[in-house]
């Protein structure tokens, strides 16, 4: 049985288009972006984390350089005001 497709209204780009197939984080910064981030936007910003963490020094497997990331992606997604 093939899954619906998701849409969604995309805080980035205001498209109402595809959205993604499931959470790409966990936690709710993952549901954050599930609910509010179209599929092209969010390999967008797949792209460009690796500049982002190089830029930056961080690791991600750090709670801090996480968060650190996350606070950029929620800029770069435009999810900082909801």
């Amino acid at each position: 049985m093939m899954a619906e497709t998701r849409i969604v209204t995309c805080a980035r780009c205001g498209q109402t288009t595809t959205g993604l197939d499931r959470a790409p984080l966990s936690g709710d910064v993952g549901l954050l972006v599930f609910d509010h981030v179209c599929q092209q936007c969010w390999n967008e910003w797949f792209e460009q984390s690796v500049a982002v963490i190089n830029h930056y020094g961080l690791n991600p497997a750090l709670r801090d350089d996480r968060q650190q990331l996350y606070e950029v992606m929620k800029e770069f997604l435009g999810l900082d005001a909801i």
